[in-house]
This record gives structure tokens, sequence and C-alpha cells, in this order.
């Protein structure tokens, strides 16, 4: 029995690292079972329903990766209503998000399409198109509801048996499932409350069953997730005209820099559904073979209802600045308001089998899966109605989070029956990125060097499609009054700083007549991408040194469709880009007892990143409506991002169950991509030397990302009487990276915060646990513009949320939520000043209120 333990500890990278988290077994009766765990099994029976954070510190202890795990019990203290909301918790990782809720994370400080996305060892595809610097290889983390799963891992160190994917590392998420040696689980939750901001409700609950039949043989899990709000958002954005000489004759420095092309209010309400179910059954056909199969599906669908007030051509006229006051009268500007009403369905998928067995010597597992991420606009209406003639305003930045505005005349602004000139109209689209693949493992104890020698290896094919296509459709008439498409009072918004007009009625834009849709040939591209991969990798322990190493040799065949088109959105014709390239990845893990309480850690680990589908593609789109064409193409010529990364960590059990740990990493990579933007090209195709502002990708050369994480967690169960029930967790990151954003010009990395930290105070006593946790991400730089002065900026976020739960029995217990305490605003600036903000948006708190049972 113990060299069955030892051997399933060595197989520990075999799948990746799993969670055993248990509610009935005592934690160190689970720590006896996080060989099987951590060693990636195929049983679905490896995570179980409710798991704590002792279980999940000694799983780690245990793991030979370096890892981070956020259990399910962490993940329920705090109001955190998806994966990537949950995974903002662990050191190294901070969220960005949108519409009001968390959807990509970055690790370590690297874009989330850099970062590998598994459902317990298995790759997820991207659903949502639009992650942050436009790979369109991230997985958008809001798909899936907190109920839905068992917990979260992320894993920061990586070896030969695991997919090379992960720069900046891999999430895990873990299924629900059945605690081992229990007959049977059933584990629900209900509960709602308010969004204060246009006090709407929010609702949310989620159940898992288990059960084994058949003397234990079969073992069944099924689980279910939603949550379902109408989320508002109050957004103010601008664009700054950036050249100075449009202003008249000494106006001064500062206030010419400020000068805006136009500015957005922005009245967005969102109704979301968002639900993940699945489920898996795991088979004992003897002692020595299981089979298993399982499958989910997560996602949403999302209607939006979006007024958006606009004042644009700012800068076409400017005939007088106030250097004293800030205020800018501009003549001839064109007010127009987007009611903007569209439908959403985003989702991932998976279908899994395989199992295990014993072949002589050899263990033996395999698996086939398929997985696919997908998102579509059935409808996506924009219904602008514009005021033909122009006005004269005078509008006033000074205070840069509430910039004003006045029409001159006695204009009322508010009015629909100014606007009459009616574009824009319909455009859906559809975008879906599946993959089926195969994984073969072998292992058996051969004694080469050290004690309890395990060679391991294995072969995986993926076979990946993506598939992206968007459509059109205008509307049949140009003329049409704003005023009979308003049903609702004038919209006060943004804490009542602003009337932008009555409340549109989105239930009758969906009525304006349309042209037939129209496929847009820009925006068609056909990806097949497969990667073929081996490795090898041995396992051995010399005392209190455990030791794995090993090579994986990973195989890409890529081809890449899109369409040229020409300035008028024309289909030239066809084109194709292929890419075949093979990697070698070695990577060596070393794990050191140095005592009852201190562990050491080492690691060096290998990774690739391949050219996002939005960055490789040869599709572009062209805007000529400024003087100067606007032209976003991708680059076919991309090579992939290789990463080295070293890690050192060291943790110390304190007394009274706490932790300490402290780490230190450094990534550097090759061919790194970042987003770049060329003002006044004079080489773009199709424009004959015509000067063109151009935005695309490039490999920059070397790059690099090195910090350190600091981690601590304790209860404070030495101090007297009800103090005892204090405690705190807490951690913090701080990375320096570095490369070149624009040629000669060496920048930290794009969406690189330098710091981000967590800390948490909780009490937990008798039936009674309350915590405050905090979340903070410092400035980073979120888009490389032309030069330094047009640099997008992602303003620094600090977040207070709170839990508090109250077990009235042993099975019933009653939880209070209040997420961002705060009312943290979601801010970008035009570089690092606050002067020069470019969105402004804000959500205000939830109130939540709710009952769990398990039994």
């Amino acid at each position: 029995m113990a060299m069955q333990h030892r051997l399933s500890g060595l197989l520990a990278t075999a799948g990746g690292a799993a969670i055993v988290l248990g509610l009935g077994p005592p934690a160190h009766a689970a720590a006896a079972d996080t060989a099987n765990a951590i060693a990636g099994s195929t049983n679905v029976e490896t995570v179980v329903v409710t798991g704590t954070r002792p279980q999940a510190v000694d799983v780690k202890k245990q793991a030979q990766v370096i890892m981070d795990i956020a259990p399910l019990e962490q993940i329920r203290s705090l109001p955190d209503e998806n994966a990537a909301e949950a995974l903002q918790r662990l050191p190294g990782v901070s969220m960005e998000s949108d519409s009001g809720a968390g959807r990509f994370v970055n690790i370590r400080g690297m874009d989330a399409d850099l970062n590998g996305t598994t459902y317990d060892g298995v790759r997820m595809m991207a659903n949502n198109p639009a992650s942050p610097q436009g790979g369109a290889r991230a997985v958008a983390l809001d798909a899936f509801p907190a109920g839905f799963f068992g917990g979260l891992e992320v894993i920061k160190s990586i070896t030969p048996a695991m997919d090379a994917e992960g720069l900046g590392g891999v999430v895990n998420i873990q299924p629900r499932s059945l605690p081992a040696g229990q007959d049977h689980v059933f584990d629900a939750s209900i509960g709602g409350g308010v969004e204060a901001l246009r006090k709407t409700g929010v609702y949310k609950g989620d159940v898992t069953f288990g059960k084994r039949f058949f003397g234990d043989r079969l073992a069944v899990i099924l689980s279910y997730g939603f949550l379902k709000d109408s989320r508002g958002i109050d957004d103010i954005e601008a664009d700054y005209i950036n050249d100075p000489t449009v202003v008249p004759a000494g106006t001064s420095a500062f206030l010419a820099s400020k000068a805006f092309d136009d500015v957005q209010y922005r009245w967005y309400q969102y109704h979301r559904t968002r639900q993940g179910f699945g489920g898996g059954a795991t088979y004992s056909v003897s002692d020595t073979t299981e089979l298993y199969l399982r499958g989910f599906h997560a996602g949403y669908t999302e209607t939006a209802h979006k007024q958006e007030f606009v004042l644009n051509h700012l800068a076409d006229n400017i005939v007088a600045v106030n250097n004293a006051t800030g205020a800018f009268t501009s003549n001839g500007v064109t007010p127009y308001y987007s009611d903007i009403t569209t439908k959403e369905e985003l989702g991932n998928d998976l279908i899994e089998v395989g199992g295990k067995t014993t072949v002589g010597v050899f263990t033996v597992d395999a698996r086939g899966s398929w997985t696919k991420g997908s998102d579509q606009f059935p409808y996506a209406i924009n219904a602008r109605f514009s005021d033909p003639t122009g006005i004269n305003v005078v509008y006033n930045n000074a205070d840069p989070n509430r910039p004003t505005y006045r029409a001159l005349g006695g204009v009322d602004l508010t009015n629909p029956a100014l606007y009459t000139a009616l574009s824009k109209g319909n455009s859906p689209s559809k975008n879906s990125d599946q993959e089926y693949a195969g994984v073969v493992n072998f292992s058996a104890p051969i004694h080469l060097v050290g004690e309890g020698g395990v060679l391991a290896f294995g072969a995986s094919v993926r076979e990946r499609v993506r598939r992206a296509q968007a459509y059109a459709a205008g509307f049949t008439v140009d003329t049409l009054s704003l005023a009979g498409f308003v049903g609702g009072p004038d919209t006060l918004y943004y804490k009542g700083a602003y009337n932008i007009g009555p409340a549109p009625d989105y239930a009758k834009l969906l009525t304006i007549p349309q042209t037939p849709l129209v496929a847009d040939p820009s925006t068609f591209e056909n990806d097949n991408e497969n990667v073929y991969a081996g490795y090898v990798q041995y396992s051995a322990s010399f005392g209190a040194l455990d030791v794995v190493g090993g090579v994986r040799a990973e195989a890409t065949d890529g081809t890449y469709r899109a369409n040229d088109v020409d300035q008028d959105g024309n289909l030239i014709g066809p084109n194709v880009a292929r890419h075949s390239y093979a990697n070698v990845f070695p990577d060596l893990s070393l794990k050191y007892q140095a005592g009852e309480h201190l562990q050491l850690r080492a690691s060096f680990s290998t990774a690739i990143a391949r050219p996002g589908f939005n960055q490789i593609t040869a599709a572009r789109t062209i805007d000529v409506q400024n003087a100067t064409p606007q032209v976003s193409q991708g680059n076919p010529g991309l090579r992939p991002t290789i990463g080295r990364n070293i890690d050192l960590m060291a943790s110390y059990d304190l007394p009274h169950g706490g932790v300490v740990s402290v780490g230190a990493f450094y990534k550097w990579f090759s061919d790194y991509i970042i987003p770049t933007v060329t003002i006044g090209a004079t080489d773009v195709p199709g424009f004959s030397g015509q000067k063109v502002n151009l935005t695309s990708f490039s490999n920059v050369g070397s790059a690099h990302a090195g910090g350190v994480e600091l981690d601590y967690s304790q209860q404070f169960e030495f101090l007297p009487g009800p103090l005892a029930g204090i405690g705190f967790e807490g951690n913090l990151t701080y990375v320096d990276s570095g490369g070149q954003i624009r040629p000669g010009e060496h920048h930290a990395l794009p969406q690189t915060s330098p710091l981000t930290y967590n800390a948490a105070l909780f009490y937990r006593r008798g039936p009674v646990f309350l915590k405050l946790g905090a979340t903070y991400v410092s400035t980073n730089l979120w888009a490389v513009g032309g030069d330094a002065s047009t640099d997008l900026y992602s303003q620094p976020r600090f977040r207070l949320d709170f839990g508090a739960t109250y077990d009235v029995t042993t099975a019933l217990q009653a939880y209070v939520e209040v997420k961002n305490i705060t009312n943290t605003h979601l801010e970008f600036t035009q570089t690092t000043s606050k002067a020069f903000p470019v969105q402004n948006e804000f959500y205000d708190a939830d109130y939540r209120v709710g009952l769990r049972v398990k039994f």
C-alpha cells in the first residue's frame, strides 16, 4: 500500500493537479488520498462537494507542481459569482471585468490569452473572442457560475505530461463530485437580493446530487448552478483629438491636450441568465479497470439595452477656449443617440469518455474529448438617430469625472424630435471554437535512480477548428424621428448628474425595417490548428527530495483563412496562411521537505503561446470616414512566443493551523507579441503610398516578467475567549516586466500590474462566520498607442466585499453577502494621468441573502 501511494504521488504531474477536498473526512484523512487527486485521476470522484482551506493547503504540499487552490468553502465565503471573481483571491491573479462582472484573469501579469484553461485537465476552448489583447484564445470565465464547480486551481509550473500552453499558468476548473467513501451527497442553495444602482433583482442557486449504486461500483454525480440578474451600468467615455493645432491661438497647452473629439454618455441595462449543468459517472469494471463519462454545459444568455448620447465632431470647429474656466466653444457639433438592443448567447461544452487499467507492470489511462466554446449574437440592433443640422455647444472637462455640456441658442438636446437622420443597422455574428482530442498515458515503476522511480510517457492529439462570421443589414429608411421610438421618462443617470433624454422603446427598435442580412467578408475566419505531442518523464525520491523531470515535444500544424477586402469592403479574394513548426519543452521540478514544517520547491519549466487567432488572421477592417484611413489587421507572419520560467517557493506551517509562504519567479520570452499602432503608415496594401493609421500585431523580440509572491493565513486561536475566532488571509504579488512596445522604446508589458494584493479579516466561532475581503490591482498599460501620449492605462482598483454565514443546524445554513461595497469604478485613461479619462463606469453594490442545505 505504501508503494502504491508513492507511485501515485510520483505520477502527480501526469494529468495536472486536482483538489481532494472533503466535507465528511477530516483533513488528515483527505490527505491520505491526495495521491490520486494530484495525479489528475480520470475518476470523477477525485473532487468532493465541499472543500476546506486546510485540506487545500495539504494538497498543495503534496503536489509536485507549484499551485494555488480556491476550495469551495473559500469561494462561498465571499460574494464571488463566477470563476473569474473567485480566482482573483489567489496569489498572483488579477481580474479583468466587463459588464459589471469578472470575465478574464491574468496570472503573474500575463495577458489572459497567454494562459491555459482546463476543466479537470481537459483544455477548454475560447468562448468570447473579445479578449483584452485581441488574441481570442482566452476563456471568458464569467461563463461558469460559482455554484456549478467544486474548486479552482492555478498551476504555475508545468511538467512534460501537461500541455505546454500556459506562459503565466493554467487555470483548472474542478467539477463537483462525491467524497471518497461517502454513499451519497446532497448540497443546494438558493438566494436573492438587489443590485443597488437600478434597484433590480438578482437571484441565484445551485444543487448537487450524488449517489453510489451496485455495491459502490457505479458512482453518479449531477450538478446545476444559475445566476440571474439585471445589472445596470453608468458610463462616460471620450476620445481626444490629440492635435494642438485645432485649438485657437493662446490656448494653454494643458487645455489643448484635453480637447475632445467626442464625448459619450452611456446608460446600460443588462439582463443575464448564467447557467451551468453537468455530471459524470464512474464504473469500476474490476479492481484494476475503471471507465468514466462526464460532460457539462456552462454559459449565459444576455439581452442588453443601451442608451448612448454622443456629442460628435467637437474638434472640427473650436471657436473659443476659456483658459480660466476650461470651457470650449465648438460650432457644428453633431449630436446623436445610439439606441442599442442586443442578444448574446455564450457557452462552453464538454463531452469526455475514458478510463484506466493495468496491463502487466504498466498503468494505462486514456481519454477522448470534445470541447467547444461559442459566442453568437442573434441580433445586434444599433439605431443611430442624428441631428442633421449640427449645433453649437459649450463643454467643459476641467472635472475629468463629470464633463459638462450645454447647447447654445436655447436648444434642448434631450428633445427626441431633433433627431431625424437614421443610420447603422443590425450586425449579428457567430463565433465557434471546438476541438477533438485524445490522450493516452503509460506509467510503470522503473528503478533507475533514487527510490520509488516511476517512468511515465504518453502522447496526445488535438484537432481544433475555429470559425467566425459577422453579418450586416442596414435600415430601409434613412429618415426617421427618434420621437417615435421612445417610451419612458427621461433617463437621469450617473448619480443624477445627467439627463440624456427619454428612455428608448427597445422592443420597437426591433420593428424598424431592415435590408436583407449579408455576410461581411472582412469578418470571415476559418482556422484549423492541430497539435501533436509526446512526452517522457521520470520521477524519483532521494530521501526528503522528490524529483520530476523530462521533456515534451509538440508539433503544430495551422491553417488560417480570411478574406482580403478593398476600401469599400468588397471581396478581393481569400487569404490563406499556413504555419507548421515543432518545439521541445524540457521541465524539472524539485520538492524538498526540509523539516516537519518547512517545505522548499524549485522548478524550471518551458511553455508556448501560439499567436492568437485574431492576431495571426489575414482579415482586416477599414474605416475611411476620417481624414486619415484607419486600418486594423492581423499579421500572418507572427511567430509563437516561447517562455522559460524559474520558480522558487518556501512554505512554513505555523502553529494553530496557519501557513506562510514566499516565492520568487522569473520568466523570459522570445518572440513576445503585442498590439502595435503605426500613425501615418505608407506601406499598407491597397492604399498606394497614402498615409494610414494602422493597428496590427508584432513580435517584439525578447521580454521578461519577474517578481515575488507572499501568502499568509492564520486563525488566531491563541487569543483569549471570543478573540480566538479572529483570523486573517492575505497575499501580495509584485511583478516587474519589460519589453519593446515600440521600436527602441521599452516599457512594462501590457496588462502587467506591478502590484496586486488580497486581504481578508474573518471571524469564525461556533455557528457564526464573518469575512471582509479586499482586493487591489495597480495601474497597468492597457493598450499601446502610436506614441506615449496615446497609450491607454487601466487605473488602480480597490474593492471591498463582505460575506457572513450562520449555521442554523448541522444541515442548514443562512448567508448574507454584500458585493462591491466601495462602488469601485472601472476607469481607463489616456496616459497614466486621471486628467484624461477615456472610460469611467460604475455599478454600485449588490446585497444578497439566502439559505444552503447539505447532507
